[in-house]
């Protein structure tokens, strides 16, 4: 299977030029029919990225659907959150791109190894594009005060809930998901708290019977409860669509039955 983000930089620039002449359902069907036989889930992990390279403003109004939007309040600030699920980081911003509704992307600054080609493909084809959200993208190595500072400034922040950070104690708590025990971290029900804000719930998937990604907006959730209670709400907002595309999942479920040390 062919992961653009683990070709030499050089090689990676080529691809680029893709989106020019080519389609993406066509390329994906290329992509595919190169690796026939591959699982399901090295299907999606590869087109997953490759489409990263066809993302920009015209793509994000014309190829992303979404369903909920009555949930959002535009004149309100949320915590964003969902799982690293479909092309979960361009989510909020084809919702920008189609109805200026304006938010930040915090991304992770720790887990990618300086110099890699998975770090340039995602810095340089990836984290740029987030400033389609509204606002450039920013990085938890800001620190979590800068953050809900953004936050009471009226600047809603994307954090997704299923990170976890390289070296860091994180304090994870268990939520039942999937059948079994998942592990997350606390980060989003504490930063909302923390800024006064409701957390703001979403999950899509590129459907391939209408080549387009279809995103759903839930209800906004408070905070105030316990932070155990809060995420089990979330995720039971995420379960009903992870269970009929399982293989959408960029992450591992498995690696979060257990409790990160």
């Amino acid at each position: 299977m062919l992961f653009v983000d683990r070709l030499h930089p050089k090689r990676q620039e080529l691809l680029a030029r893709i989106p020019g002449f080519l389609p993406y359902p066509a390329a994906r069907r290329l992509l595919i029919r190169r690796a026939a036989g591959d699982s399901d889930r090295d299907e999606y992990l590869a087109s997953m990225r490759l489409e990263v390279l066809w993302l920009g403003r015209r793509y994000l109004k014309r190829n992303f659907t979404h369903r909920g939007v009555e949930n959002i309040d535009p004149e309100r600030t949320y915590v964003i959150t969902s799982l690293h699920f479909g092309q979960w980081g361009m989510y909020p911003a084809s919702l920008f791109q189609q109805r200026g509704i304006a938010s930040q992307m915090i991304m992770t600054g720790r887990n990618m190894p300086a110099g890699s080609p998975e770090s340039y493909f995602w810095k340089t084809f990836g984290h740029r594009k987030q400033i389609l959200s509204g606002h450039p993208g920013s990085y938890s190595t800001d620190g979590f005060f800068t953050h809900a500072r953004r936050l009471e400034q009226g600047i809603s922040q994307i954090s997704i809930l299923d990170v976890r950070e390289h070296g860091l104690p994180q304090k994870e708590v268990a939520v039942n998901f999937m059948g079994g025990p998942y592990y997350l971290p606390r980060t989003v029900p504490l930063l909302a708290r923390r800024a006064g804000v409701d957390i703001l719930p979403y999950i899509g998937y590129y459907d391939v019977n209408i080549r387009r990604h279809r995103v759903q907006w839930f209800p906004p959730v408070s905070p105030q409860a316990g932070v155990e209670e809060t995420l089990q709400r979330l995720v039971d907002c995420f379960e009903p669509t992870f269970s009929q595309h399982p293989a959408y999942y960029f992450n591992v479920l498995e690696h979060f039955r257990t409790r990160m040390p």
